[in-house]
């Protein structure tokens, strides 16, 4: 999945930057295209589960200025008995080419909303959560 993301003045903070808040912020836009993408928080609802982040290590390899225009792609990268791992990488687009200017890995456990509790991600779920590998073209290797 694929989020553009053009910076803006409402971006920047006083230091005339981007915030490191707002990378978490276009990270988390894209998982959410991308799960709407396939259709996967209507199936979710359906099966009372909530998906919830556990951990987010983010690495800032460059600072985003206003006018930078940006692409935030998302991918699975590890599924677990009771959770799981996408990566992410923000993109900036400039006419030299394309660079990463941050990444991150996100942790993410399944809850059950009825028991309000982790539960084990079975095979339905491991199929629906393989599926999130495929279409990682527009990642940049490091």
């Amino acid at each position: 999945m694929t989020t553009h993301v053009k910076i803006h003045g409402y971006h920047i903070d006083v230091f005339q930057h981007v915030n490191n808040a707002r990378y978490l912020e276009f990270y988390e836009a894209d998982r959410w295209e991308w799960m709407n993408k396939r259709n996967f928080i209507n199936w979710a609802i359906k099966n009372n589960l909530t998906m919830a982040a556990v951990n987010i290590n983010v690495n800032y390899i460059q600072g985003v200025l206003l006018g930078d225009e940006l692409t935030v792609v998302t991918r699975m990268d590890k599924i677990g008995s009771k959770s799981a791992v996408c990566y992410q990488q923000i993109i900036r687009n400039n006419a030299g080419g394309a660079e990463v200017v941050s990444d991150a890995y996100v942790t993410f456990v399944f809850i059950d909303n009825i028991t309000n509790k982790a539960i084990v991600i079975d095979d339905e779920l491991r199929e629906k959560l393989a599926s999130f590998k495929s279409g990682t073209d527009d990642f940049i290797q490091n």
